[in-house]
């Protein structure tokens, strides 16, 4: 069947009724989280109502994935049919796939105070210390705490300082990131209603996260698929609890890591076009950079040399003006608070969390350091070994780069869900059924705020999320594995 013709094609009447339940469904899922309010007190009575509310927002999304999983298989079914319609059709299709999620947004973006997650904090208070003319890597929030009115570089600035979770450390963070920060900080007036600097921020993040979305979907016609796969990621309840609920930062990279592949998939040699938004992607969260070996992976030496000095070029021009000040000392600031980061946070993840009760078991005479430094040791080797074996075996960039980064969430001691999204926004292209499984069952572990006594996960919870995982992994690597094709030839095509 011809690329244009397949992508032109209008849903049947059973792929229509599912994606109108996907609707349907995500509108559920608002206003879940427009309800959902999570308390912060270290008491069992607070875990017990945290834990109810989180039941409607658990059973909303399950509903709207099962919705999407209808869309998927409808989809399915539709490519081996005749194909009908034009670009009118596509365009159309594309336009109600932005409008709904553009506008299930902006409902949460009304209704909802940030709960599930503290971090928007730390970005407003980075963004408006930035806007101010501060370096934000030489300030911690607990400086601020209980600076006089007339000493606030912003109104409210005390105020937001206190709601901080970790306060003493100076912001981990990266470069670009700041940047963004710091212009959506240049919005807010010093003196306006501190209540407002969250939701700006929110939106800014939500404006990020829909240009990748418009980046899928033009990915998707150059590959002479379906518009209606983007609702896999634009209308799925993690991007929307995570971005337009939480506000995570994730999604200024969202934009930056579709178009690094999309550029990159006509003429990988020509790392002008696309290492750029790599390179910045980069500077967002690190994990990106592999995507450039993906990429490169069947190009000639002078071309990887290429990528390398561009890259360093993009990365310095970027992070030079805020790192390279104050004698380094944003450079040592950043560096000690990621090694704090690195060697003692860790939530939900499948393999640390065992490793280390059987290391603990194991050597019970060690200290506590030591058998998690193995830990992490372990896992980092085994993510490096994994990672060179999706290299060797990787079909094309984009299923390559989501296979990485599912196994770094599988391998890490912490596996956040937000983390998810960046293989998630992938999927319409790689249609990675692990990926897909993760997107319902990570979440699962904010079960941890059913404990804010201990902050423990149940082991039952571990093995509801993770089997069915590593069991949809097995069929990914598996022989009839779905989408075999290389995406990015199709789109150079």
């Amino acid at each position: 069947m011809p690329a244009a013709s397949q992508r032109s094609r209008p849903p049947d009447l059973p792929t229509g009724v599912s994606l109108a339940a996907a609707a349907v469904a995500l509108v559920a899922v608002s206003m879940a989280v427009n309800a959902l309010s999570i308390g912060r007190e270290t008491t069992a009575a607070a875990g017990a109502a945290n834990l109810q509310g989180l039941w409607p927002l658990w059973i909303a999304s399950g509903v709207s994935w099962l919705a999407l999983t209808a869309v998927w298989w409808r989809l399915r079914v539709d490519a081996t049919r005749p194909a009908r319609g034009g670009v009118s059709g596509r365009m159309r299709a594309a336009l109600v796939v932005l409008a709904v999620a553009g506008g299930v947004r902006g409902m949460v973006l009304v209704g909802h105070e940030t709960s599930l997650s503290d971090d928007i904090h730390r970005f407003v208070f980075d963004g408006r210390t930035g806007a101010a003319g501060v370096n934000p890597y030489l300030v911690t929030p607990e400086s601020r705490v209980g600076v006089a009115d007339d000493d606030m570089r912003w109104r409210g600035e005390a105020t937001r300082a206190a709601r901080m979770n970790n306060p003493e450390m100076h912001t981990i963070y990266l470069p670009v990131s700041q940047w963004v920060f710091g212009a959506i900080g240049k919005t807010l007036s010093p003196t306006g209603d501190p209540a407002r600097a969250e939701r700006r921020f929110r939106l800014a993040f939500v404006l990020f996260e829909m240009i990748g979305i418009g980046l899928v979907l033009l990915a998707l016609t150059r590959a002479g698929r379906s518009p209606w796969w983007a609702t896999l990621y634009a209308w799925h309840p993690l991007a929307l609890i995570e971005i337009a609920g939480s506000g995570h930062q994730d999604a200024i990279g969202l934009p930056l890591l579709v178009a690094g592949l999309l550029l990159a998939s006509a003429k990988p040699e020509r790392c002008r076009r696309w290492v750029w938004a790599i390179a910045a992607a980069a500077l967002i969260k690190p994990f990106v950079v592999p995507a450039a070996a993906f990429v490169l992976r069947r190009s000639p030496p002078a071309a990887w040399g290429r990528a390398l000095v561009i890259g360093i070029v993009v990365t310095g021009a970027l992070g030079a003006p805020l790192l390279l000040s104050a004698g380094g000392a944003p450079v040592e600031n950043l560096r000690a608070t990621s090694e704090r980061f690195a060697l003692k946070w860790a939530h939900f993840g499948s393999v640390y969390e065992p490793l280390l009760t059987a290391i603990e078991w194991r050597t019970p005479a060690w200290g506590n350091d030591p058998q998690e430094q193995l830990a992490r040791g372990i896992c980092l080797l085994a993510f490096l070994i994994a990672g060179i074996i999706i290299w060797i075996r990787s079909r094309d960039a984009w299923r390559g780069m989501s296979a990485l980064l599912l196994a770094m969430i599988l391998l890490s001691p912490t596996a956040h869900p937000w983390y998810l999204l960046w293989a998630l926004i992938l999927l319409p292209m790689t249609r990675s059924r692990a990926v897909w499984v993760a997107s319902l069952t990570l979440p699962w572990g904010y079960v941890v705020l059913a404990d804010p006594v201990d902050w423990t996960v149940p082991a039952g919870v571990m093995v509801a999320a993770y089997v069915p995982i590593y069991a949809a992994l097995l069929l990914d690597v598996g022989p009839g594995r779905p989408g075999r094709g290389d995406p990015s030839r199709t789109i150079a095509a």
